[in-house]
């Protein structure tokens, strides 16, 4: 038995796939194709992304609160489609795919590929200088990490707050309702 040999995808040929709806990335020439979310991943990312959009129409900082399905370029060769994200900043909507500019937040509801959120995105995610990573957890909690490499964190199980969004209050015990 052989093994096979493994192919890898320029930027351009990633970029240049058909549109489908089907979350892809591209990470250092590999396509990752994660499993379909569940109801309850897109419920939960629901309801986090509409509490960001709520707070953000009267933040007192300029803000742009996205999700996925859109590309957005971490590093040469590296494309994610992070769950949600937050910008500090207006983007302008003439905007194309991929963002260019890297998140300030990014938020991940962990799928049943558990590692690749928790890990492989942790790690892509600090070496692109994203400040804060939050990790929502359908078991009911939120992991949030920020400092150098993401390393730091805590485990929320009633309210998330950040020190770059000055307002915003996340009640969990609404969202895991």
């Amino acid at each position: 038995m052989t093994a096979s040999a493994r192919v890898l995808v320029s930027e351009s040929d990633f970029l240049a796939l058909p549109e489908t709806i089907r979350p892809a990335e591209l990470v250092d020439g590999e396509v990752v194709m994660p499993p379909s979310p569940s109801f309850w991943h897109q419920e939960l990312l629901g309801r986090v992304v509409a509490a960001l959009r709520s707070w953000s129409a009267t933040a007192p900082i300029p803000v742009t609160v996205a999700q996925a399905p859109l590309d957005v370029r971490f590093a040469a060769g590296r494309i994610l489609q992070p769950d949600a994200m937050v910008f500090l900043t207006r983007l302008d909507r003439q905007a194309t795919s991929p963002l260019e500019r890297i998140p300030d937040v990014c938020i991940e509801v962990l799928s049943s590929n558990r590692t690749y959120d928790r890990i492989t995105k942790r790690f892509l995610y600090a070496e692109a200088g994203v400040q804060e990573y939050w990790i929502v957890d359908p078991s009911g909690f939120v992991e949030r990490r920020w400092g150098q490499a993401l390393a730091r964190s805590e485990e929320l199980t009633d309210w998330v707050r950040s020190p770059l969004l000055p307002g915003f209050e996340l009640e969990l015990a609404r969202v895991f309702e």
